[in-house]
């Protein structure tokens, strides 16, 4: 009865926020996207991308950071001149993803942008097509080891750990005298997930010696809020101070788990975010949900579309890794982000 009541108040939880929020991903998988593009106009100058067609691999859009990154992709798109903007969801299922791939293939787009599913090396003799084609990919978020990839765009995955980890690591100083009971809500079906749970321990021990941290729990919440909030409800009883979670879905989840709970003194920190319900969260003083990295969208998509606009106009020395700027932010500095909530 209380996992039946937890899916309900995750599924009303997410409703109240997704409700108002910008168009998401397509209903259909089989069609360029026109979703999500801003109404006003948008001033477009000649770009090496004018007139080109872009193909959009996502591994999922089943967040509001992967929606975003969907919207940013046809907003920015626009800016460059961009003829058609092709973003599919691949649903985190790599056969999906790689008949997406070979679509675009077949049907001549001009540059592929890839997150890959798992990081899966399945996609990597559909990546061949595209060499062979003359199509080049550039990888976004996700990466995968194939050579003639043109760049890969994201951020330091590991850096989201640590940031969360020296965050935590202080508010034990200040208010738990430098001790820490704390829960951990992993996602180890990425490797640029997993590798944050890592370095989030790893720092936590630097900045507190692992004689003062207790590990309640230690689980993959498998993506779903429902799964992070159930996983938080079977531990509530022990004592816990602060529950991380890889992405904002799990601290959303340990969130709904401590609301229902009537939870006094837990603090939620994610790893990695960016979203109206992040901000808004933060903004509204919550009890629980105390943090986030702050991973933008944009900033992934546009030095993406920057990678294409070069190798276009024959630049030979592009960064085959490049990642953009985080923030850690939380009550101290949400003002900073008005527009975003």
């Amino acid at each position: 009865m209380r996992k039946i009541l937890l899916a309900v108040i995750v599924l009303l939880t997410m409703f109240q926020f997704t409700a108002c929020s910008k168009s998401k991903a397509p209903a259909s998988d089989s069609a360029a996207v026109e979703t999500g593009a801003p109404a006003t106009a948008v001033m477009v100058v000649n770009t090496p991308l004018t007139g080109k067609r872009i193909g959009v691999a996502q591994s999922t859009l089943y967040d509001d950071w992967n929606t975003g990154v969907h919207d940013e992709f046809i907003r920015i798109g626009k800016e460059y001149g961009v003829a058609e903007m092709n973003v599919q969801d691949g649903n985190g299922n790599a056969e999906t993803q790689q008949r997406q791939v070979e679509d675009f293939i077949s049907q001549k787009y001009d540059v592929i942008f890839i997150a890959p599913v798992g990081g899966s090396d399945g996609i990597k003799s559909t990546l061949d097509k595209a060499s062979d084609a003359g199509i080049p990919v550039i990888a976004f978020d996700l990466t995968i080891d194939w050579p003639p990839l043109v760049s890969h765009i994201a951020w330091d995955h590991a850096e989201t750990g640590r940031l969360s980890g020296r965050y935590v690591v202080d508010y034990a100083k200040k208010n738990l005298d430098g001790k820490v009971k704390v829960g951990i809500l992993a996602m180890l079906d990425e490797p640029a997930t997993a590798i944050r749970s890592t370095t989030f321990k790893e720092e936590l021990e630097r900045g507190l010696g692992k004689e003062n941290i207790t590990y309640v729990f230690e689980q993959d919440f498998g993506r779903t809020r429902e799964g992070a909030a159930n996983i938080v409800t079977n531990n509530i009883a022990k004592p816990i101070d602060v529950i991380w979670g890889a992405v904002d879905n799990g601290a959303f989840g340990a969130r709904v788990a401590l609301q229902m709970a009537g939870a006094q003194g837990v603090k939620v920190v994610s790893s990695g975010a960016w979203g109206k319900e992040s901000f808004q969260t933060i903004a509204d003083n919550d009890p629980y949900y105390t943090m986030f990295i702050g991973v933008p969208p944009e900033g992934i998509v546009r030095k993406s579309l920057e990678a294409a606009a070069a190798y276009f106009s024959g630049d030979t020395n592009i960064p085959k890794d490049q990642n953009i700027d985080l923030a850690v932010i939380d009550a101290t500095n949400i003002a900073n982000y008005r527009n975003f909530y």
